[in-house]
C-alpha cells in the first residue's frame, strides 16, 4: 500500500507537496517534491548516492525540479500489466504517458510535473526508471549535461568511453574490468559537460548483462534475468556492491575508444584519426541523444583525448589489460 495525501479535487491541483529532497545529481541541485513519502523513498534509492559528491563539485544555481504527484486513476488498472509510456518532445516541452500517469517537463525552465498512480509507484523498478530518473536526467541534460551514448569505466582517475552498437558488448567490458579494480563512471550513458572546462558524469547505480554473463562470470551463477523497465531481459547488478569505490561519479580526462567485437581470441587495439571518434559521436544518433545541440563539439572536445579502435575478442582478460593500457597512459599507447 502506498501512502500518500489525496488532492480535495478531481484534477489533483489541490495535492500538498509537503515531501522534499535535494540531491547532487551529475553537479546539478535536483528538489524532488511529492504528497508521498513512498516517492521520496524511491527518489532516495535512485539519487541517494549523489549525497557523496564532493561540495566543490556542486554547481551553485537554482536547483531543477521535479513535482511528482500522486493521484488514484479514475478506474483502477489492470493487475500485472506493462508500463508503456508513449514520449513526444517539440521544441522545449516533453510530454509522456501511460494511462493514467502523465508526465509533462519545461526543458528550459528546469521544471517537470508528473501525475502517477499508487500502483506505478508500487512498482519501484519502472517508477524509478519511467518517471523518476527519465524526467531529472531529462532537466539535467539542459544544464550543459550533453548525454553520449557510451559506456565509461575510470582506471587512476581517467576515464575510457567505450562507444559501440548495443550488441558490441560494452556493458560486459565494463564489468570484466570492475572486477579488475576499475570504477565505473556510466553502464550506457555518459553526460559530458564542456562550461568550465571538460567533465564527464556519470550515473553509475546498476550494471545490466546478459543472461549468459552466468557463463562468463562464475560470481554471477546464482543470479536470475529478469525483464527490465526497458523491456530487455537482463541481470541487474548494484554497483555499490562491488566495492565501496566500484562507482565514480565525475572525472576530466578521457579517451575515445570505439568498440567492435570478432571472433578471434585476442583482442586488438589500434589508434585512429580523431575524426572517427567524431563521427561515432556526433552523427547518425538514436532517437534522444539528437536533441542536443552542442553533440557536435562535445565530440570534438572529447577526441582531443586521443581515439583508438578496440577489436574485442573472446579473451576478455586480455581486453581488459588494453584498456588499463590505454587510461594508463592516454595518447601514448
Amino acid at each position: 500500500m502506498i501512502a500518500f495525501t489525496p488532492a480535495s479535487d478531481p484534477l489533483g491541483h489541490t495535492a500538498p507537496l509537503d515531501q522534499c529532497a535535494r540531491f547532487p545529481l551529475l553537479g546539478l541541485p535536483l528538489e524532488i517534491q511529492s504528497n508521498s513519502p513512498a516517492v521520496l523513498a524511491a527518489a532516495e534509492r535512485s539519487f541517494g548516492h549523489w549525497r557523496a559528491l564532493t561540495p566543490a563539485l556542486i554547481a551553485q544555481v537554482a536547483p531543477l525540479i521535479v513535482q511528482l504527484i500522486v493521484h488514484p486513476a479514475a478506474q483502477a488498472p489492470t493487475p500485472g500489466c506493462n508500463v508503456e509510456f508513449v514520449q513526444r518532445v517539440y521544441g522545449a516541452s516533453f510530454v509522456a504517458a501511460s494511462g493514467a500517469n502523465l508526465l509533462t517537463a519545461q526543458l528550459d525552465r528546469g521544471v517537470a510535473l508528473a501525475f502517477v498512480t499508487p500502483e506505478l509507484v508500487a512498482d519501484d523498478q519502472q517508477f524509478r526508471y519511467h518517471v523518476l530518473e527519465c524526467l531529472a536526467l531529462l532537466l539535467a541534460s539542459r544544464r550543459d549535461r550533453t548525454p553520449v551514448h557510451a559506456g565509461a569505466v575510470v582506471w587512476d582517475g581517467r576515464a575510457v568511453l567505450l562507444v559501440g552498437q548495443s550488441t558490441a558488448g560494452k556493458s560486459t567490458l565494463c564489468y570484466a574490468c570492475l572486477r579488475e579494480g576499475f570504477q565505473l563512471l556510466a553502464e550506457d550513458v555518459v553526460y559530458v559537460g564542456l562550461h568550465e572546462g571538460l567533465r564527464l558524469w556519470g550515473n553509475p547505480d546498476r550494471i545490466h548483462l546478459l543472461a549468459d554473463a552466468r557463463d562468463r562470470f562464475s560470481e554471477l551463477a546464482d543470479y536470475e534475468a529478469h525483464i527490465q523497465a526497458n523491456g530487455k531481459r537482463k541481470l541487474a547488478i548494484e554497483v555499490a556492491a562491488l566495492g565501496p569505490d566500484a562507482r565514480r561519479h565525475s572525472v576530466e580526462q578521457a579517451t575515445v575508444c570505439l568498440l567492435e567485437r570478432h571472433e578471434g581470441w585476442e583482442s586488438s587495439l589500434t589508434p585512429i584519426a580523431s575524426q572517427l571518434a567524431i563521427d561515432a559521436l556526433s552523427r547518425d544518433l538514436e532517437p534522444g541523444f539528437d536533441l542536443h545541440q552542442r553533440a557536435a563539439d562535445v565530440a570534438d572536445a572529447l577526441a582531443r583525448g586521443g581515439a583508438y579502435r578496440l577489436r574485442m575478442g573472446r579473451d576478455l582478460g586480455g581486453a581488459v589489460a588494453l584498456i588499463r593500457r590505454l587510461a594508463a597512459v592516454g595518447r601514448e599507447v
